[in-house]
């Protein structure tokens, strides 16, 4: 969830707050906390601005994968790291998504539509469509078995991984990531041998996860992200964790600001001042400037000092209250409506600002400030009230009945003028009035108009903290309107019953049809995607292709309110329900719910896990990673009778319910696709390890006994499938009883130890020894390669390097050509003065890397600060200059430019730049050193032609071996 500009607010009211991470300076932390969608989007989108940007989905996975390892490596957790990706929301967050999507829907195709009619060539290849980023999609689909890949492959094979318990809840599991997370750590303090003392790190990029952190209570808790700079030009995110600079937010500081903030109310209020509960109203207050849920209340904004408005109407009424708001999550409606009454005083001041203004533009376009609009609407409204009850006073709307009604001959007559008080109230509730009429579209402001915004708002606000404090309690539920009432307008809310039902999550592809616009639609399963074009279609309305948003006092147009209608979950649901039976296994398998994942090392196990996508990724040929197995596995036992195996009664939540459910499930179908038998309702399952094989082993008498060996993976099997009481006999192994029998002289064995693994011998005559348990094998030893004289003459084949300027003279250019060539040149299109768009093709060699340190063996070498070059280079370099000595001669003549453009390098009429740049880009891809591979500077790689003289030696072994045989 985000609050626009609270993360900006809190950095300049705290300056002290955040620290800049640096190397050795990081504090320990026993848990780090993922929230994942911000790195999937950095990851797969970084600049939605630049329409020519392409990325393939391998290149995605690679990158999130590599900013994973590395705030991993930055954080260090001791005991937890739990990764949290966005699942299926609860319905009121839908709204929010909803809107956001329609409109990066739009801005896709209007930066398309406005390239193409700069005349600019876009790729061919289809841009990333960030809205796959939702649960059900194909691609998260993907990214998830790609993520559960990665788990494996670090726990398995990166020993700081190994000691550490991790948690991946994917896409599939329902929830917002931080939500999940934060549920994670409720249910961990609910344990009772929870360490208060645990340190606690959340990853995010959203600013309420402050908020999120403070409501846990925990003492030790901060908060890691990346590094925002405030004003200026919006700058593109660097998309590399290496070039970025992170910060950490401690919350125990945030909690003493807080303190300090409210410290002038500790000797003005009649009972106990305690900062836990001073922070959770101030978390409380933080959502009356509006979050993903609710909009924010009229021209109540952070920017205009809202915040310590706020702060400040609370330390005034607080010690009149008794009491704190926020009752861990619950709240107490009659301090609530005490503080909203002092708090809507601001609607005044805010509108006396104003009413000079609006009664000086009435008396320019004659006395028309909507009070024949106004009039209409009262009049009607007082109709109504007078059929139902007579006499009732009719509040604003008889107010405003009346003002017109002696509005009817020209103001002369001073004494039928109302007092000033009463004019400022009329005209106030006029305004107000006007901005219902003209945002929510209401023909009469009633009494009972106002009443349900006010009990629609504070449901609001307690559905939030429940949110906050206890997770979801209600599933679709949500904020019915674009935009909230006024603080004047939320009364009489003391005696208001507040309850919500739980309901259930939506499925993902009932979330994606609710989510998505129809540009969007190829990321459904195609039999729902008619809903979304068709005019035949029962819910087309809610899919427009044209929107209006309305700024609504903010200044930025993300923040515009998008004007799109509400989804009806009745008519969605019906209309999704005949093109349900469509779905082919593959969809269904996505449409389902399913539980976190915990995965942890165990060095017993060893098994071969499939990569995912094994011609990008490979496989996991040694896995030790183990996932939800609570008992030891590895021993037989046979239990009869009335002895049964250890069991655990355990209660049921719906969590483990629902991976229940998918279980038995995927066993039923596998049973009837792949072996046609329907085994109907399963009670039980076994968990059990099969038999892989058996194994020889020397008892002390000398006998020789064959063990059982099991998989090391635990799979699980439906009771009724189990055969029971099966004899089973292999006469192979009948006649084996002693060493002699299992190693008969003349047989061939292998050497299993050190130092000659691998080598094959011959059993020889061993009874001499054969009573020791041991017997006697000759074994061939192979020869081994000799690299001493190799390694004293390494000097002879090793790569010569020179620095730039001797390449330089050998050339005939200048020092810097040579250092700027081979590195990085960026050509843009059009000229320096009129560009066209931000599409930058990069013509240099790309042989060194300063920023990422990284060397191109052959080629380059840094020694200490300096490059050295290889011959090669320098033929590279020949071939280029004479390929194209213009380039050269006005990168010589304009060196202090960063990027260079075509038509300023190609200025005649009669020359292409965009071709001439298109054949160098398509003649640097053709050569052989765009597929060179780069490692680290600070690696020591030998040469590749020492690599060839030890390739030779060891094939002279193979000949010497063979011939020896």
């Amino acid at each position: 969830m985000g609050v626009p500009k609270f993360y900006r607010w809190i950095s300049e009211r705290y300056p002290c707050l955040s620290q800049v991470l640096k190397e050795h300076q990081i504090p320990e932390f026993d848990n780090l906390y993922l929230d994942m969608n911000g790195i999937i989007h950095q990851c797969s989108h970084p600049n939605d601005d630049d329409v020519h940007f392409r990325i393939s989905e391998d290149k995605i996975f690679a990158d999130i994968f590599h900013y994973l390892e590395v705030l991993f490596r930055i954080i260090k957790p001791r005991k937890v790291f739990f990764m949290a990706v966005d699942g299926v929301a609860p319905r009121a967050k839908m709204n929010q998504q909803r809107g956001r999507r329609f409109r990066s829907a739009k801005e896709a195709e209007d930066k398309i539509r406005k390239a193409l009619e700069k005349g600019e060539t876009l790729p061919t290849e289809a841009r990333f469509d960030s809205n796959c980023i939702t649960p059900g999609t194909e691609f998260m689909a993907r990214l998830h078995e790609h993520l559960k890949y990665f788990v494996n492959m670090k726990i398995s094979t990166d020993k700081s991984w190994q000691g550490v318990t991790v948690y991946l809840s994917g896409h599939e599991t329902p929830g917002e990531g931080e939500h999940k997370i934060m549920e994670f750590i409720r249910s961990e303090k609910a344990k009772p041998h929870h360490d208060p003392n645990t340190r606690h790190c959340l990853y995010g990029l959203d600013a309420d996860l402050i908020m999120l952190g403070l409501t846990s209570h925990e003492a030790h808790f901060a908060l890691l992200r990346e590094e925002v700079r405030f004003g200026g030009k919006k700058s593109q995110r660097a998309c590399a964790p290496e070039e970025t600079t992170f910060h950490l937010l401690h919350l125990s500081l945030m909690r003493e600001y807080i303190d300090y903030e409210f410290s002038p109310v500790k000797d003005k209020i009649s009972f106990e001042y305690d900062i836990e509960r001073i922070i959770d109203d101030w978390i409380l207050m933080g959502f009356l400037v509006g979050n993903d849920f609710i909009p924010h209340l009229p021209h109540l904004h952070i920017n205009h000092d809202a915040l310590p408005l706020l702060y400040r109407t609370y330390m005034a009424i607080l010690p009149e209250l008794g009491g704190y708001i926020n009752e861990n999550g619950h709240l107490n409606l009659k301090r609530f409506e005490k503080y909203l009454a002092r708090l809507s005083d601001f609607d005044r001041e805010h509108f006396s600002e104003v009413f000079v203004d609006l009664k000086w533009f009435e008396s320019k376009v004659g006395n028309k400030y909507l009070n024949e609009a106004a009039g209409i609407a009262a009049e009607e409204a007082r109709k109504n009230k007078q059929k139902k009850q007579k006499g009732q006073e009719n509040s604003i709307c008889l107010a405003v009945l009346e003002k017109n009604e002696g509005e009817v001959t020209p103001k002369t007559v001073l004494e039928d003028e109302p007092e000033d008080d009463d004019l400022f109230e009329t005209e106030f509730r006029q305004y107000k009035r006007t901005y219902y009429m003209t945002k929510m579209g209401v023909e009469v402001v009633s009494d009972d108009f106002l009443a349900d915004q006010a009990e629609c708002y504070v449901q609001a606000i307690q559905w939030i903290l429940h949110y906050y404090y206890h997770g979801v309690q209600s599933w679709s539920w949500y904020y019915p309107y674009h935009y909230a009432p006024y603080l004047s307008d939320i009364r009489n809310i003391s005696e208001l019953k507040i309850k919500f039902e739980l309901g259930k999550p939506f499925m993902p592809f009932e979330q994606l049809l609710a989510v998505l616009p129809a540009a969007s639609k190829d990321l459904l399963p195609k039999c729902y995607q008619h809903l979304m074009i068709s005019q035949d279609s029962p819910i087309i309305e809610y899919y427009p292709p044209d929107f209006k948003t309305d700024l609504n006092g903010k200044q930025q147009e993300w923040e515009a309110v998008v004007l799109i209608p509400f989804i009806d979950e009745k008519r969605l649901l019906q209309a999704m329900e005949s093109c349900n039976k469509c779905l082919k296994e593959e969809e269904k398998r996505r449409n389902t719910h399913s539980a976190c994942l915990m995965y942890w090392y165990d060095k017993d196990a060893e098994f071969q896990y499939m990569s995912p996508w094994p011609e990008k990724f490979p496989a996991i040929e040694r896995c030790h990673t183990r996932f939800y197995l609570e008992e030891p596995h590895g021993t037989q036992r046979l239990y009869m009778g009335n002895a049964v195996p250890p069991t655990k009664v355990a209660y049921v939540g719906d969590k483990e319910q629902s991976m229940w459910l998918k279980e038995v499930q995927g066993i039923s179908e596998h049973y009837q696709r792949r072996k046609g038998i329907i085994i109907h309702e399963t009670s039980i399952v076994v968990y059990a390890q099969l038999l892989t094989g058996n194994r020889y082993q020397l008892r002390q008498n000398g006998e020789v006994y064959l063990e059982k060996q099991w998989s090391k993976q635990v799979l699980p099997f439906v009771y009724q499938t189990v055969v029971k009481d099966i004899k089973a006999f292999d006469s192979r192994f009948s006649n084996i009883r002693t060493l002699d029998d299992l190693f008969p002289p003349g047989s061939a064995a292998f050497m299993l130890g050190s130092p000659y693994y691998g080598c094959m011998g011959e059993v020889q005559d061993s009874r001499d020894v054969i009573t020791e348990g041991r017997i006697r094998v000759v074994f061939n030893i192979p020869c081994e390669p000799q690299l001493d004289p190799l390694i004293q003459n390494q000097h002879k084949y090793s790569v010569k390097y020179n620095p730039a300027y001797i390449l330089a003279s050998r050339l005939g250019v200048s020092g810097y050509l040579v250092s700027r060539f081979t590195g990085s040149i960026f050509i843009g299109r059009g000229s320096k003065k009129n560009p066209h768009g931000d599409h930058k093709a990069n013509v240099g060699l790309n042989l060194k890397f300063n920023k990422k340190n990284e060397e191109v063996p052959g080629y380059t070498k840094k020694v200490g600060n300096e490059w050295m070059y290889s011959s090669a280079v320098e033929q590279l370099l020949a071939e280029y200059l004479e390929r194209v000595p213009e380039l050269f001669n006005y990168i010589a003549k304009n060196s202090q430019e960063d990027i260079f453009y075509e038509d300023d390098i190609w200025p005649g009429e009669d020359e292409n730049g965009a071709e001439k740049v298109q054949e160098i880009v398509a003649w640097l891809k053709a050569h052989p050193v765009s597929a060179l591979s780069r490692s680290s500077c600070d690696l020591q790689i030998l040469d590749a032609a020492i690599v060839e003289k030890i390739e030779e030696e060891i094939e002279k072994c193979k000949v010497c071996s063979l011939t020896s045989l």
